[in-house]
């Protein structure tokens, strides 16, 4: 793939809250590429966070979010070619003892010439979902990433891949 960085390393951030205890929200990121010069995004790096599950006495309650290039009906896993990153947050509780599980995807920053994810669409989108929770739950990300411009095959590999 060819492309020329037309940019150096900036930071995108951005957060996502649920209208209510378990819905699913998503906040729209917008870029701003320019679609006519070939403009892509080289994201190099991803931090995303959730905030806790609730404890609920009898209930495992979570809390879910993810990063994607499309639009989403509901959070999503690294298994969607789609979506950059993920996090959840679990919580078990019988009333007498609780176990809490934390896990975001992925757990390391490339910044090399191998980027994380590379994105022609002018939007990203941050999405949230808690399951039975008492309270509202939020996501937040922080994105390191880069403008480049591409060659037009590679341009037009970027699309064909993140439409079909």
């Amino acid at each position: 793939m060819a492309w020329k960085y037309t940019s150096e390393v900036f930071q995108i951030s951005a957060g996502a809250q649920e209208g209510a205890p378990n819905t699913f929200d998503q906040t729209t990121i917008n870029l701003n590429l320019d679609s006519l010069s070939r403009e892509i995004l080289i994201i190099q790096y991803c931090d995303l966070n959730v905030f806790p599950a609730d404890l609920v006495a009898g209930f495992a309650t979570s809390a879910t979010a993810n990063l994607s290039d499309s639009s989403q009906t509901s959070t999503s896993t690294l298994a969607n070619s789609r979506v950059i990153a993920t996090a959840t947050n679990i919580v078990e509780y019988d009333g007498v003892a609780a176990v809490s599980m934390t896990n975001a995807e992925p757990v390391f920053g490339n910044y090399g010439e191998s980027p994380l994810f590379i994105t022609a669409t002018d939007d990203l989108f941050l999405s949230v979902l808690g399951n039975g929770n008492v309270q509202a739950k939020n996501a937040q990300v922080r994105i390191w990433a880069r403008r480049a411009r591409a060659d037009a095959d590679t341009y037009a590999a970027i699309l064909t891949s993140q439409f079909n």
